[in-house]
C-alpha cells in the first residue's frame, strides 16, 4: 500500500507522530489541534521541554501528577504561554477518564488553555505542569493523560515534540505485579576470581502482605560452571524464592560470575522468575537478562568499578580501574592507557603516560585509537596536581587521583581516577571506555568496560 504523503496530514496527525512515539496511532479532538500554534524561535530564546511524569493514584483524598518543565538555559524575558491537560487516544494507551471534579468514574480533573507566566532567568528545577488526580479502589490498568504547552512566547520556545508530554497514572490498587531487571557487567579480570552481581526483583506498587517469587538462573551464551576448576565455565547457578517485604518495592537476587581468562565476545545468562504469591500476584516482565562484558585483551585484561554508575549532574563519581598485563610482563610494559566517557564528542577523555605518570585531555583528532595514532593530547599533569583537567561537561580531579603499581616487577597497575560532572549535562547514558599501548607498539583499541548515567 503507498504510504500517505505527509505533508498532507492533518496538524493533530503531525503533533502526534512526534509527540507521542509510544502510540502507532493517535487521535485527538479539536481542542488540540487549536492549540498547537508555536511562537518561532529567535536567537535570544531558549529551547523549553516538557518531560514524562508518572504518579500513583491513592486511594483517598486527591493527589498532583507533576510534570517538569525544563529550559535549555536562563530565559532572558518573561516566558507566557498556556497549559492543558486532556484525554488522550491512541494504540498503546489506556486513557484516563477527564472531568471537571472528581467524582465516580473520574480519573484526572482535565483543563484547557490555563494562562502561566515564568520570570526572567527562572532556574531548572523550579517549573513544572500540576494536573489532580483522582482516587478510586478499582484495579485496572496504568492510564494515561496528553499534557502539552501552546501559544509559548517571550525568552523561550517551544517545538511540537519538546512540549508535549504524558503523564501516568500507575493502580495502586489489589495484588501488585513483579518484574525483574536486565543488568550489565564486565568479567572479572584474574582467572577463577568472581564477582557477585545483583538483579532486582521489584513490585508494581507497595503492597500491605510480604510477596514471594521464584527465580532460577538459565544459560545463553554464558555457560553455568559446576565446580571451581580452570575453564568451568561463566557464572554459578543460583535458584531459590526472593521474599519482597511488605511495604517495600524490592529485592536483590545476587549471582556470581567467574573470570575465564579467555579473550571472547561479550556473553549472556538469565534469570527466570515464576510461582509468584500470595494469590492474585502476577508476574509482569520474569525474565532477567545479564550481559557479561569480556574483559581479557592482547595487552593484558583490566577490571573496572563501578558497573553502570548513577550520578546526579554536578557531583563527583570515583572510578577504579585495575589493569593486569599478560603472563611474563610487568606494568611497566604500559606505554598509556586511555579513559573515555562519551563517544563521538566525549563528556571527559584522558591518558595516563606511564613513563612519566602524568594525565592529560585528548580528543579524537583523525583518530580513535591509543598510541600512534593521530589523536590529540595535550600537555601532561602529574598525579596529584593540584591543576584539574577540565573539558566544558567534566573534570579529572588530579588532586585525587592515585596511581599505584603492584611492585617494581608485578603484573597489575591501579588507577583512581575522580570525576567531576558538570550541571549541563544529564538525563542521559555515557558508555565508559579503555584503550591501551604497550612499550611494543601493541594497541588494544577501545573496548567499553561500563558505562555512567547523568540524572
Amino acid at each position: 500500500m503507498k504510504a500517505a504523503n505527509p505533508a498532507r496530514r492533518s496538524p493533530a496527525d503531525r503533533w502526534c507522530s512526534m509527540a507521542l512515539r509510544r502510540a502507532t496511532r493517535c487521535a485527538l479532538g479539536p481542542l488540540l489541534v487549536a492549540a498547537v500554534l508555536l511562537a518561532p524561535a529567535t536567537q535570544a530564546q531558549v529551547l523549553m521541554a516538557l518531560g514524562n511524569a508518572s504518579v500513583f493514584e491513592g486511594n483517598s483524598g486527591t493527589t498532583v501528577l507533576r510534570l517538569p518543565v525544563t529550559l535549555g538555559g536562563l530565559n532572558p524575558t518573561t516566558v507566557t504561554g498556556n497549559a492543558s491537560a486532556v484525554a488522550i487516544s491512541g494504540t498503546g494507551f489506556h486513557p484516563a477518564t477527564a472531568g471537571a471534579s472528581c467524582g465516580p468514574g473520574v480519573d484526572f480533573i482535565s483543563f484547557s488553555n490555563v494562562p502561566f507566566s515564568i520570570p526572567p532567568n527562572t532556574p531548572n528545577g523550579t517549573l513544572n505542569v500540576g494536573v489532580t488526580i483522582c482516587p478510586d479502589a478499582t484495579i485496572e490498568p496504568d492510564e494515561q493523560i496528553f499534557v502539552f504547552l501552546s501559544n509559548v512566547t517571550g525568552g523561550a520556545f517551544c517545538t511540537s515534540e519538546s512540549c508535549a508530554a504524558v503523564g501516568t497514572i500507575v493502580n495502586d490498587d489489589g495484588p501488585p505485579s513483579v518484574s525483574i531487571n536486565d543488568i550489565s557487567t564486565s568479567e572479572p579480570a584474574i582467572v577463577n576470581s568472581t564477582r557477585s552481581v545483583a538483579f532486582t526483583v521489584s513490585v508494581h506498587h507497595l503492597f500491605s502482605q510480604d510477596v514471594f517469587v521464584h527465580f532460577a538462573t538459565r544459560n545463553g551464551t554464558a555457560k553455568i560452571c559446576t565446580q571451581q576448576l580452570l575453564n568451568c565455565g561463566d557464572y554459578f547457578s543460583a535458584s531459590g524464592t526472593v521474599k519482597i517485604a511488605a511495604n517495600t518495592l524490592s529485592s536483590p537476587v545476587n549471582v556470581l560470575i567467574r573470570g575465564d581468562g579467555i579473550q571472547e565476545p561479550s556473553e549472556t545468562f538469565f534469570v527466570d522468575l515464576s510461582s509468584p504469591s500470595p494469590a492474585g500476584v502476577t508476574i509482569l516482565d520474569g525474565t532477567g537478562q545479564a550481559t557479561i562484558r569480556d574483559t581479557t585483551l592482547t595487552i593484558g585484561s583490566f577490571d573496572l568499578a563501578p558497573d553502570a554508575a548513577v550520578v546526579t549532574a554536578g557531583d563527583t563519581l570515583a572510578f577504579d580501574l585495575v589493569w593486569t598485563v599478560p603472563d611474563g610482563e610487568n606494568w611497566h610494559d604500559l606505554k598509556s592507557i586511555d579513559f573515555r566517557i562519551g563517544e563521538g564528542q566525549p563528556v571527559l577523555w584522558v591518558r595516563w603516560d606511564e613513563a612519566t605518570n602524568t594525565f592529560s585531555l585528548c580528543d579524537k583528532g583523525g583518530g580513535e585509537s591509543a598510541g600512534g595514532t593521530p589523536v590529540n593530547c595535550g600537555p601532561g599533569e602529574i598525579v596529584g596536581s593540584a591543576v584539574p583537567l577540565v573539558t566544558p561537561s567534566a573534570q579529572l580531579i588530579l588532586a585525587d587521583t592515585t596511581v599505584i603499581g603492584s611492585g617494581p616487577t608485578g603484573p597489575s597497575v591501579a588507577l583512581h581516577l575522580v570525576v567531576a560532572f558538570g550541571p549541563d549535562i544529564k538525563n542521559h547514558t555515557y558508555p565508559v571506555e579503555l584503550s591501551v599501548t604497550d612499550d611494543f607498539d601493541n594497541v588494544d583499541k577501545f573496548v567499553r568496560a561500563t558505562s555512567v548515567t547523568l540524572e
